[in-house]
C-alpha cells in the first residue's frame, strides 16, 4: 500500500524541526534548576545580565567606565612583608597579571559578579606560578546564596560545584541572600542608554525630514501644479506651492527657543549628566553649566577618591585570594597585598625628635611606632632589660 503524500510531508517537516527541538530541550535543561535573576530592571527590560555588555559601546558610558578602570589600574600596590624571597616571587607574578586580575574583578561593579579562572605552571625558579588567569563568561556560572559557585556550560545540563580556593575566583558587588548575583551598575544605566539611543534615532529621522531646506513658492491658485514641478526640477527635495494669499508658519512648543535642536540638546545633556552621576558620582561638578569654582573642583576630586577607594575594596579580596592560593601551593608563609598605599618615607626630623625624647626618658608604645612609622604587627619586640649582677664583698 502506497503512503500518502501527506504522511511524507509531515515526516519531512518533523525531520527538519528536530534540530530546533534539540536546542530547545538543551536550553531548557541548562536553565532548569537555575535561580532566577530578581533584578527588576532586567526583568522589565526582558534581557539577561550578560547582555548588558552592549551598554559599553555607548560613548558616554564607555568613557566614564574607562575613567574608573584607569584610576584603579594606576593604583600602586605592594606585598607585605616585602623583604622575603617569597615576596619577590609574588611581586613578579602580580607585575605580570595585576591588570588582568583587577580589570576582571572590577567587572563585578558593572555586571554584579565576575568569575576568573587560574591556570598554574612550574616556573624555572622552582615555584608554582600563574600560567594564565582571566575572566570567564559570566553566563556559565551561578553564584549561590550559600557561597557556592555552580558551573553550567551552554548546551549541558550538568552542574559542577567549582573550587574557589585555587581554580576559580568569584567577585560580587552588593550581593544579598535574595539576590546572590549582586547589583549591576549597568542595570541602573539601562533606561538612560535606552532613551539616549532611541532619542538619537528620532533626531536622525527628524533631521531627515526637516533638516533640509524647503522651497516655498507663491503663485496664483491655478498655477500651483506648474510651480511644484518647476521647484522640484530646481531643488529635487521638499517643495511647497501656495496661493499668494495663503500663509505658512512654524509652530513650536514654549521653552525650545523656536527650534527643535535646542530641545534635543537639553535632552541629550540631561542624559549625559545622569550617566556621569551614576558612574562617576559627580553630583555637583557635572551640572554647573559653566559656573565652576575651586571648591567644586575639590568636591569633584573628593568624590573620585571615594569611588576609587570603593573599587579598591571591591577587588582587594580577589587579589588576596590569588596571593593566598600561590602561598598555599608553594607552602609559603602568609603574605598580604596592599593597594593604594605607598611605603611610608621616614621623617628624619620626627625620628630625631623621638630619639631625643627617648634619651630624655620618654617611653613610646608599639601603637605609636606602627601609626607613625608604618610598621606592622610583630615588627617590634620588647626590649630586654639588662640583668644587674650582684657582687658580694670580699672577706
Amino acid at each position: 500500500m502506497a503512503k500518502s503524500k501527506k504522511d511524507k510531508a509531515s515526516k519531512k517537516a518533523l525531520s527538519k524541526g528536530g534540530l530546533y527541538t534539540q536546542e530547545a530541550v538543551s536550553n531548557f535543561f541548562s536553565h532548569f534548576g537555575r535561580q532566577p535573576d530578581n533584578d527588576e530592571v532586567l526583568r522589565k527590560a526582558g534581557i539577561t545580565r550578560h547582555k548588558l555588555r552592549v551598554l559599553l559601546d555607548d560613548d558616554e558610558i564607555a568613557q566614564a567606565v574607562e575613567t574608573r578602570i584607569d584610576a584603579l589600574l594606576g593604583t600602586p600596590y605592594r606585598i607585605e612583608p616585602s623583604d622575603t624571597p617569597e615576596a619577590i616571587h609574588l611581586k613578579a607574578e602580580f607585575d605580570e597579571w595585576y591588570f588582568d586580575i583587577s580589570a576582571g574583578a572590577l567587572n563585578a561593579l558593572f555586571f554584579g559578579y565576575s568569575v576568573q579562572e587560574a591556570v598554574y605552571e612550574l616556573k624555572p625558579e622552582g615555584y608554582i606560578g600563574l600560567q594564565w588567569i582571566g575572566e570567564k563568561p559570566m553566563q556559565w556560572f551561578e553564584p549561590k546564596n550559600d557561597g557556592r559557585l555552580i558551573l553550567r556550560k551552554e548546551g549541558s545540563s550538568q552542574e559542577h560545584i567549582v573550587d574557589q580556593i585555587f581554580k576559580f575566583f568569584l567577585t560580587r558587588r552588593k550581593a544579598t541572600y535574595e539576590q546572590p548575583y549582586g547589583k549591576a551598575l549597568l542595570a541602573t544605566l539601562y533606561w538612560m542608554f535606552f532613551f539616549k539611543q532611541n532619542g538619537f534615532k528620532f533626531w536622525a529621522k527628524f533631521l531627515e525630514r526637516f533638516g533640509t531646506p524647503i522651497l516655498l513658492g507663491k503663485c496664483k491658485d491655478t498655477e500651483t501644479a506648474d510651480m511644484n514641478e518647476a521647484l522640484l526640477n530646481a531643488h529635487a527635495q521638499s517643495v511647497l506651492s501656495i496661493d499668494v494669499e495663503d500663509d505658512v508658519s512654524l509652530l513650536s512648543t514654549s521653552g525650545s527657543n523656536g527650534t527643535a535642536g535646542s530641545a534635543f540638546e537639553t535632552f541629550n545633556r540631561t542624559i549625559a549628566q545622569q550617566i556621569q552621576k551614576i558612574i562617576l558620582g559627580q553630583t555637583l561638578t557635572s551640572g554647573t553649566d559653566g559656573k565652576g569654582s575651586y571648591a567644586l573642583g575639590q568636591v569633584h576630586e573628593n568624590v573620585r577618591a571615594d569611588k576609587l577607594k570603593s573599587d579598591m575594596r571591591l577587588v582587594t579580596p580577589t587579589l588576596q585570594a590569588v596571593v593566598n592560593a600561590l602561598c598555599e601551593l608553594n607552602n609559603w608563609a602568609k603574605h598580604t597585598i596592599v593597594l593604594g598605599e605607598e611605603a611610608k618615607v621616614l621623617n628624619t626630623e620626627q625620628a630625631e625628635r623621638d630619639t631625643r625624647l627617648k634619651n630624655a626618658g620618654a617611653n613610646f608604645s608599639d601603637a605609636y611606632f606602627i601609626r607613625e612609622y608604618g610598621l606592622q604587627e610583630g615588627d617590634l619586640k620588647t626590649a630586654m632589660e639588662p640583668v644587674q649582677e650582684t657582687f658580694s664583698a670580699l672577706p
